[in-house]
């Protein structure tokens, strides 16, 4: 974080380093972030961060909390800068309530999710996985039956759930690979969508046609299990989902009944609704479903990129410009 922020320092701006469980393992860490996600950022001990925070007229953070008694604690906060995408570990109401402006880092791991999606989708496409696991226990499998065999990509139809920055970046990379991109997502217009060579479809359409669907949603009481039994039963056979998004969206033990019945071809899952996802949970026997935890987001570009974006606005700020990535 300084290292992107540091630079401020010429600008006369005096900083004040906090750590938040900097001595949790990984695992702790990554729980109790996602449990703040799902809860919000009252139910957590920021009693560090209000003592460090007397005086500041800025906070910024990444996943540690900014609860409503932290914002009332204190008179002189006029902004708090969350460097993450999403800002489920500030109380932005409360911010509002006292006139404390928010900022976030949309976007901040776009590219790395994006890769990642499209990475899961060819390989999934291609069986990389399941080759490689039955040539690692001696098994030389190669078929020749064309029933058999994957399609080329060109000549697949694959459906993007969500259409913002991840989205697109999922299309555009796609692209050169030349498949129909369908694209769905109620908060952009059709005109925008097909500007990028994507077809605009309802989501009945898009899981009717689509040989693959791909999801770049953001988990809210609207989406959550946007996909359940009865989406997956519109799905063909021989289509698979790709979810780099969050578990929520995703109704499991449907995915797993479609998938082991046949009715759908498998998956390819980076989030689940449970993490980490448990030893005996049944999609780690599903036959045809790659899984991996939670890496999508995770590049060392990511890592820096909240930092960057947050930095960039904390300098308009300080010239009297509106910063650009302002929580509305």
């Amino acid at each position: 974080m300084y290292e992107a922020l540091g630079h401020l320092e010429d600008r006369g701006v005096e900083f004040r380093r906090m750590d938040w469980m900097g001595d949790a393992t990984p695992t702790a860490f990554r729980d109790e972030t996602m449990s703040m996600e799902a809860e919000g950022p009252g139910s957590f001990d920021d009693g560090d961060i209000r003592e460090g925070v007397v005086g500041a007229d800025v906070l910024v953070v990444h996943k540690a909390p900014v609860s409503r008694g932290l914002v009332e604690s204190t008179e002189s906060l006029d902004l708090v800068a969350a460097a993450r995408g999403g800002t489920e570990n500030v109380d932005v109401e409360a911010c509002r309530e006292r006139g404390v402006e928010v900022l976030h880092a949309p976007g901040r791991n776009r590219d790395a999710v994006a890769d990642y999606a499209v990475a899961m989708l060819l390989s999934r496409f291609r069986e990389i996985p399941f080759h490689h696991d039955a040539l690692s226990g001696g098994e030389w499998d190669q078929v020749f039956d064309p029933e058999r065999l994957p399609p080329d990509v060109r000549t697949t139809e694959i459906g993007v759930v969500g259409f913002g920055n991840i989205g697109r970046g999922v299309a555009r990379r796609l692209s050169g690979f030349e498949p129909t991109v369908l694209a769905h997502d109620p908060y952009v217009d059709d005109a925008a969508i097909e500007e990028t060579g994507a077809e605009a479809v309802g989501l009945d359409e898009l899981l009717d046609r689509a040989d693959a669907v791909t999801l770049h949603v953001r988990l809210s009481e609207a989406t959550e299990g946007l996909v359940g039994e009865d989406e997956l039963a519109r799905m063909k056979p021989s289509a698979f989902l790709v979810n780099t998004a969050r578990g929520g969206l995703v109704d499991e033990d449907a995915l797993v009944e479609a998938v082991e019945s046949g009715e759908l071809a498998g998956a390819a899952l980076d989030v689940f609704r449970e993490e980490p996802i448990a030893e005996d949970h049944p999609l780690l026997d599903c036959e045809g479903v790659v899984l991996t935890p939670h890496v999508a987001g995770s590049t060392r570009d990511a890592v820096l990129g909240g930092p960057r974006i947050v930095s960039e606005d904390l300098a308009r700020w300080l010239d009297d410009e509106a910063p650009v990535n302002t929580v509305e």
